[in-house]
């Protein structure tokens, strides 16, 4: 994935309405494990803790573009559990990689549900192409094992242990 493949997702400036929701959510699907094989949908590959609470690819966008709750709650907890798996220092990710294209971020009055949730899964995929792709399960969780220790010894180092911290459920 290159940086102008994240502004035609994020639709800004002259990449507008160049990627659709589908593409999207595919895009995602994809990353997350779920591969498309005799007509349907398969999670076999998923990151495990991903495949058990969706078996079936979500949708993360809400392609009806209908925002009551009873029709988009779904999409709304999907996009919710996926920004949930991005450590706190990947958050601001698409401010840093695509400032050079001239990309500052959203103003709060050009924020609609569509636009919100294509940033956070665009954020979502700036965080796997730097840090998930390209290794195996096994690696990732051990380096994760290796992350938490480190952590852990930090944390007990500078007498911060216990602390309260924003939530994080990683998608390994």
């Amino acid at each position: 994935l290159t940086n102008i493949q994240f502004m035609k997702i994020l639709q800004w400036g002259d990449y507008a309405s160049l990627t659709t929701d589908l593409e999207v959510n595919t895009l995602v699907w994809k990353c997350l494990g779920y591969r498309f094989e005799d007509g349907a949908w398969n999670s076999d590959g998923c990151f495990p803790n991903w495949r058990d609470k969706y078996p079936a690819p979500p949708d993360f966008i809400g392609m009806q573009r209908v925002y009551s709750k009873e029709v988009d709650n779904p999409s709304l907890r999907a996009n919710q559990a996926l920004c949930k798996t991005i450590p706190l220092g990947n958050k601001q990710s698409l401010k840093e990689h695509l400032r050079e294209y001239g990309f500052t971020g959203f103003k709060l009055d050009q924020l609609t549900p569509n636009k919100t949730r294509r940033a956070q899964c665009a954020n979502w995929l700036l965080y796997y192409r730097e840090n998930l792709y390209g290794y195996t399960l096994e690696e990732l969780k051990e380096r994760r094992e290796k992350e938490q220790e480190e952590q852990k010894r930090k944390e007990k180092e500078e007498g911060t242990e216990g602390e309260w911290k924003p939530p994080f459920k990683p998608v390994v």
